[in-house]
């Protein structure tokens, strides 16, 4: 019967730190692929939300509205202005 190899203690050690380190980054991966797919959700989501502020605010200001987000200043479209200049 033909004896068995075995990896030297320091074999065994560096194969499986090098598999428990694999295994985390692994896991690291999926986290950041659901941190991602959060935060995609919640672009949509502002997105979604910037329409209905957009539709209110139109609404109420009219379509040819510029509006600063700086200072929430709000002027008429160029063109609207060179059209009431003719």
């Amino acid at each position: 019967m033909a004896k068995s190899k075995k990896l030297t203690e320091k074999e065994l050690t560096q194969v499986q730190s090098m598999l428990n380190a694999f295994n985390q980054l692994k896991m690291q991966l999926g986290d950041v692929v659901l941190q991602q797919k959060q935060i995609v959700d919640n672009i949509d989501k502002v997105k979604e939300d910037y329409k209905v502020v957009e539709k209110e605010l139109t609404e109420k200001y009219g379509e040819d509205a510029v509006i600063n987000p700086k200072t929430g200043e709000i002027t008429k479209s160029p063109k609207e202005t060179l059209e009431k200049v003719k």
